[in-house]
């Protein structure tokens, strides 16, 4: 995102909390009368009895420039009476509101403006802490500073994911100048100094510089009652995630053993965990035991975090690891090899026997080890050999599911790789005859007829992924049943993608002319849009297919279609493509888009 999107964004902040503090309502009983006046930012309201009687609307900022509004309005007694009621409102670093009926001032308050970056804003740890009492765990990851942080440039992200895009590079002198602001605020604790470390922490995230901070921050040994006290108070008052993460961290540089259930409570929600396991670590004893409950409770990255740091110590921990540990809503794969290790996947499958628990929860591991997005994986594990030998070799009991089959057929790819691949891995870790072994072994399940028939039934029955790639793992011809299962679902764009994958140009025409006719190419909902996706982004060797789909991508407000359509296009013969329709989606895109360089590709091609 660009400089001029990003300066956007916190004015839009700034304006938030700028309407927030000036929003104030004085209400005035007089003489049996309810007066009551209302500012804010573009407004301000003079209302009589609950009647509205006069506003002044302000159409820009800069109408602030002039900082007084006046109002005034009738007010009839019962004995007939009429009185003016006048109110003047205002102020640049106070806001004044003066009321006057007729000539007798009934107010006249006067409020400072503080812009506090905490005030006005539900506060996070009270936050977690009602979902926790209420539901005994995070029942949703949405946290109370998201219209901060979220908006059409900064997509929603799962709780716990953010930090690990952070800049390995911190900026210089950070953690120095916070610290020394933190300082002074331990040594006078006033509204002021909290303000000053408040809005330095907000401006960086943690992640960046957390590491040099927690050195400097050990080598400055504060005061430690001092401390507790100010993190305890930014942590109770934060309305900002990452207040809530140096609060934590400060704490833990400390012996925080007296607040370890607020941390744990913290850490069930998984913006936090990393940073609540470092204090439980670092400030509290018996710290694994409270990292267990954290990863037994969690399903995101703060499992992830909290099984990476748990120390399997025990046979029910270890058991835990192999049967539970690598279930996860995200990222399995992240999980495997360090279940694998800490776990002794290898010596439990030594055992005669195993439990179908425990062989299901190594089958998620191994599959985990064998996929490509594993930051460690199967390469990187010393006993790979051995531990899918005696897995294939407990399959002989436990392969009953097309889910127990599907990781076999992906033991079976990994062990077909290429023989440049094998070559390595043989003068690494394996052998040769291990290899074989397996391979003979997995055969034999693989020449039982029951799971290419069972594949085909389920893929009947509705569409599922792994049930697809069983049948193409069999070569079987399941072309008619996904345009069978198109035909009952034809926005599921699973199926769409599935049939792209095959990279056949006459399914692909096949399945262009189905969206022609079964999508709303005028008003493409979002799913129709996703659906519409997975064609375009790979028509770029199918010249001339889809004609009327790549001017529906056009024409949409969807900026990636949008892109991927222009790509398609300038990758094609203009003969191909060079009609009126496409010619005037291309220069509304060339003259009207936001994106600089959707407007380059369109003028390019308008050159063509």
């Amino acid at each position: 995102m660009g400089f001029k999107d990003e300066f956007k964004r916190e004015m839009r902040n700034v304006m938030k909390d700028v309407e927030k503090e000036v929003h104030k309502t004085w209400t005035i009983e007089y003489k049996g009368h309810c007066i009551e006046i209302i500012n804010q930012i573009k407004e301000e309201l003079l209302i009589i009895d609950g009647v509205t009687v006069d506003k002044k609307k302000r159409k820009s900022l800069f109408s602030h420039l002039k900082p007084y509004s006046t109002l005034s309005g009738p007010l009839e007694q019962k004995d007939g009476t009429k009185q003016t009621v006048f109110v003047k409102i205002g102020g640049l670093t106070k806001l004044n509101c003066i009321v006057k009926v007729d000539n007798e001032t009934i107010l006249d308050d006067s409020q400072k403006l503080d812009f506090y970056p905490w005030d006005h804003k539900e506060k996070i740890v009270p936050y977690i802490q009602q979902q926790v009492q209420t539901h005994n765990r995070i029942e949703d990851d949405y946290l109370p500073d998201e219209e901060y942080l979220y908006d059409e440039n900064h997509p929603r992200l799962a709780a716990g994911l953010s930090d690990t895009f952070a800049d390995d590079i911190p900026t210089p002198f950070y953690a120095k100048k916070l610290l020394k602001l933190f300082e002074e605020q331990i040594n006078h604790p006033t509204p002021k100094t909290r303000k000053a470390t408040y809005e330095k922490i907000i401006f960086d995230n943690i992640a960046s510089y957390g590491s040099e901070f927690i050195e400097r921050f050990q080598e400055a040994q504060l005061d430690e009652s001092l401390v507790q006290q100010e993190a305890l108070w930014l942590l109770e008052n934060a309305a900002h995630r990452e207040v809530v993460k140096l609060s934590i961290t400060i704490l833990g540089c400390t012996n925080c053993e007296k607040y370890k259930e607020l941390l744990f409570t913290i850490g069930l929600h998984e913006e936090f965990t990393q940073y609540v396991i470092f204090a439980l670590k670092n400030g509290t004893i018996q710290a694994n035991e409270q990292i267990w409950k954290l990863a037994q409770s969690l399903r995101g990255w703060g499992k992830i975090a909290a099984v990476e740091q748990l120390e399997s110590l025990t046979e029910e921990k270890k058991r835990w690891l192999l049967t539970k540990g690598c279930e996860n809503t995200i990222m399995n794969d992240y999980l495997a090899y360090t279940c694998a290790i800490k776990g002794e996947l290898d010596v439990f499958l030594y055992d005669e026997t195993i439990s179908k628990e425990l062989y299901d929860g190594a089958g998620i591991i191994i599959q985990g080890l064998l996929s490509e997005n594993a930051p460690k994986g199967i390469d990187d594990y010393a006993y790979a050999g051995a531990v899918l030998s005696r897995f294939v070799y407990h399959a002989r009991t436990h392969c009953q599911t097309l889910e127990d089959f599907y990781r076999i057929m992906k033991i079976s790819s990994f062990l077909e790789e290429d023989q440049e691949i094998w070559e390595v891995r043989l003068t690494d870790q394996w052998k040769q005859h291990e290899r074989i072994s397996i391979q003979q072994e997995i055969q034999t399940l693989i020449e039982n007829h029951k799971w290419s028939d069972l594949a085909i039934e389920v893929l009947q029955k509705g569409y599922n992924y792994k049930a697809l790639e069983i049948s193409r793992f069999y070569k079987l011809e399941i072309k008619p049943i996904l345009f069978e299962l198109l035909e009952k679902d034809p926005t599921n764009s699973e199926i769409y993608l599935a049939i792209m994958e095959r990279n056949n140009r006459q399914d692909i025409i096949d399945l262009c002319l189905f969206a022609e006719t079964h999508l709303c190419l005028s008003n493409l909902s979002s799913i129709e849009q996703d659906c519409l996706q997975y064609i375009i982004q790979d028509l770029y060797e199918h010249e001339g297919v889809g004609l009327p789909l790549v001017q529906a991508a056009l024409n949409s407000d969807n900026g990636s279609l949008q892109y991927h359509a222009l790509c398609v296009l300038e990758g094609w013969t203009p003969l191909v493509w060079k009609q009126p329709a496409l010619q005037t989606a291309i220069k509304t895109i060339a003259t009207m888009s936001k994106d600089k360089e959707d407007r380059q590709i369109a003028k390019r091609l308008l050159k063509k």
